[in-house]
């Protein structure tokens, strides 16, 4: 299963602003308000709306936070995700992150946990991540290819590829991106999958840092 990979998963997450990176210690917030919360090609709210908050803490290299959504999976709810990990960039403009989430659900309790890596690379608008989740409980992996590019510092588009050995099922998605102001950003994706769903995803998001590649990126609702 996978989630906000390091994640947020995460796998993204390496992709920092230049003032966070400039403080010892930096956080990042939001909420997203999603018409249906897919991952790995699957809907886990049944079709449904979702809302997903998160909160993240970076204390120089290292960071840790937390995910979660709304969920519709048999008897649970709610879907707590806990994360931690090491992130570097340089400044040739490669990065990398390393580290552990594991999730939990209101009423089953503890899931199931991975080991997370992410390689990626920024060359002014443009961004690419190769990401790698290992479940030491089905000894699978789940990699993935995201990728994204500023038009402006408003508008972005991005896509994502990905292989789930667990259940045999490619996924993917296209979208495009526009931030409304400092806060408020919004997007559109287009889902496809082997196995799961087919369709658009409306994303409403709320956050405290809305540059392009970060929502591109970075957002939760775009690493799925």
């Amino acid at each position: 299963m996978n989630k906000f990979a390091a994640a947020a998963m995460i796998s993204a997450l390496a992709f920092t602003t230049k003032d966070a990176q400039a403080q010892d210690v930096s956080y990042l917030a939001g909420v997203d308000l999603t018409s249906n919360y897919v991952v790995n090609g699957m809907s886990d709210s049944n079709d449904k709306p979702a809302i997903q908050p998160y909160f993240e803490v970076s204390v120089d290299n290292f960071h840790f936070g937390t995910w979660m959504s709304t969920v519709e999976l048999a008897s649970d709810n709610v879907e707590i995700d806990l994360y931690a990990g090491y992130r570097r960039s340089f400044d040739n403009g490669l990065l990398f992150d390393i580290g552990y989430a594991h999730y939990f659900y209101d009423d089953t309790g503890s899931c199931c946990g991975e080991y997370t890596l992410t390689l990626g690379y920024i060359v002014e608008d443009f961004g690419i991540d190769v990401y790698t989740a290992y479940n030491p409980k089905s000894e699978k992996f789940n990699n993935r290819l995201n990728a994204g590019y500023a038009i402006t510092d408003d508008l972005g588009v991005y896509a994502s590829y990905g292989y789930k050995q667990s259940t045999d099922n490619e996924y993917g998605h296209v979208g495009v991106s526009y931030a409304f102001n400092d806060v408020v950003s919004a997007s559109l994706r287009y889902h496809d999958a082997k196995i799961g769903f087919e369709g658009l995803v409306f994303t409403l998001s709320l956050a405290n840092q809305q540059d392009s590649l970060r929502r591109l990126l970075l957002n939760p609702a775009n690493t799925r």
